[in-house]
């Protein structure tokens, strides 16, 4: 199971091998934990790689997260309408000893 530790600034990245990334034209990441949407993160907001997408979360948003699971998804449209969707996957979110933003 991936980590997240709370406070850092973790990159969630997914890998693409049957879908062109340059055709996606809308992609939203979403981290979820206990039934609620904690984070949601569209393509803008994302590094877009040869074969990849990957989203860098900030300090803030990984102390949002609660100790224990959290489920993460994206979901995609293609520029000739198909949608996709990644499976869920589940991130245990750990404890740091330093539970505050450090500048």
């Amino acid at each position: 199971m991936a980590e997240i530790i709370r406070g850092t600034t973790p990159t969630i990245q997914f890998t693409f091998n049957e879908v062109d990334v340059t055709n996606i034209t809308t992609a939203i990441l979403t981290v979820k934990q206990y039934g609620e949407t904690k984070l949601e993160k569209d393509k803008s907001k994302a590094t877009v790689g040869e074969k990849t997408l990957s989203w860098d979360l900030t300090q803030e948003e990984s102390l949002s997260l609660k100790y224990g699971v959290c489920t993460v998804m994206i979901n995609w449209l293609l520029a000739d309408g198909t949608r996709g969707a990644s499976r869920v996957y589940n991130v245990e979110v750990i404890t740091n000893h330093i539970l505050e933003v450090i500048v």
